[in-house]
């Protein structure tokens, strides 16, 4: 469950496991803590300090989103206490072999999520398809690069250029009036990016709650570099779960056929979300996130039928999160193990 705070002049409080907010001193609307997965803010409504340590508390994350002055944030509960892997994590990441092996793994796995989005462009625009099964080539020959690949700056090459393939092939089939020529942000100047950004935003904050439960140091990657105030790995991780997001973002332009009075624009914030199309949009969200895609995931190493995408076979964001973490730490033991590392998560 979602609950989006986008009222003005707005006071949360938590009230014996609810989240109350008001509005001079009326109750609007209450929420249950227990079902509640994310928080989403809008603009500068005043919450009390018991609703950030409860919400801190039981690892539920808050997005706030940007305003005129600021980028949006993310907040959450801090790191887990699963010490033995943090400690392979810094490791491996300390050793540039294995930094780039756990690189290569991120974007092979991102590469074989492409196959979901390019399968939702084919139904939707069935004149795309012999441009589909082009972009599926280049995936599968980018594939071999990335395996050759000696250094992170040439992984990375591979890496961009793909997605600037990709984002070009949508501008050539999404809407004229959506006025989308390619990826761009801080701010988003077009509608679809404006979805875009939004839609990475949201799955930004479940990723990274999802790399705490797991026991993992967010701000150390693999892919993206160190940075003051990035983390780094829940950046990794997302850039796994992005087809899902372009996926849901066709699918509702498609479905919504939004027009000029779903967005507005001011100078220094891009283009953004209109007021009453918000709702429509976190509805959607919110259903989206309880049936992901997930044959990508469920599909054996070595597969070539990735483009044999079963929309029917879906799972939670949360449940998909948690096994790709599963996975990402067996491949981390591996590599420790080669190295002759110790890794012991047994209770003392």
């Amino acid at each position: 469950m979602i609950f989006v705070i986008d009222r003005s002049k707005s006071t949360l409080r938590y009230r014996a496991g609810v989240l109350e907010l008001q509005q001079k001193g009326r109750k609007v609307q209450q929420v249950p803590l227990n079902p509640l997965e994310q928080v989403v803010i809008y603009g500068n409504p005043l919450v009390e300090t018991t609703v950030w340590r409860v919400l801190s508390e039981v690892g539920i994350p808050v997005i706030i989103l940007p305003d005129r002055r600021r980028p949006s944030a993310v907040l959450g509960s801090g790191l887990a206490v699963r010490l033995p892997l943090r400690r392979l994590q810094h490791q491996l990441a300390a050793d540039p072999a294995t930094r780039l092996e756990a690189a290569k793994w991120f974007v092979v796995e991102k590469m074989s999520r492409y196959a979901m989005p390019l399968h939702t462009v084919a139904d939707l625009w069935p004149e795309a398809a012999s441009c589909c099964t082009d972009f599926f080539q280049k995936v599968q020959r980018a594939k071999g690069q990335v395996k050759d690949a000696d250094s992170l700056q040439t992984l990375l090459g591979v890496e961009g250029h793909m997605a600037q393939a990709w984002f070009s092939l949508l501008a050539q089939y999404l809407p004229e009036e959506l006025r989308f020529t390619g990826r761009n942000r801080r701010p988003p100047r077009d509608p679809v990016n404006c979805l875009l950004s939004l839609g990475y935003t949201l799955l930004l904050s479940e990723v990274r709650q999802a790399v705490l439960r797991a026991g993992f140091d967010p701000s150390l990657g693999f892919l993206h570099q160190d940075y003051p105030g990035r983390e780094s790995l829940a950046l990794d991780f997302s850039e796994l779960f992005r087809g899902g997001v372009d996926r849901f973002i066709l699918t509702w332009i498609r479905a919504t056929e939004p027009d000029n009075s779903f967005f507005f624009y001011r100078k220094g914030e891009g283009c953004r979300l209109s007021k009453p199309t918000r709702p429509l949009f976190f509805t959607a969200w919110a259903e989206y996130r309880e049936q992901w895609p997930r044959s990508d995931w469920s599909r054996e190493e070595g597969d070539d039928n990735e483009h044999e995408e079963s929309e029917l076979d879906t799972g939670s964001l949360r449940e998909l999160l948690n096994g790709q973490m599963s996975r990402f730490g067996a491949f981390m033991k591996q590599q420790g193990k080669k190295r002759g590392l110790d890794y012991d998560d047994s209770p003392a």
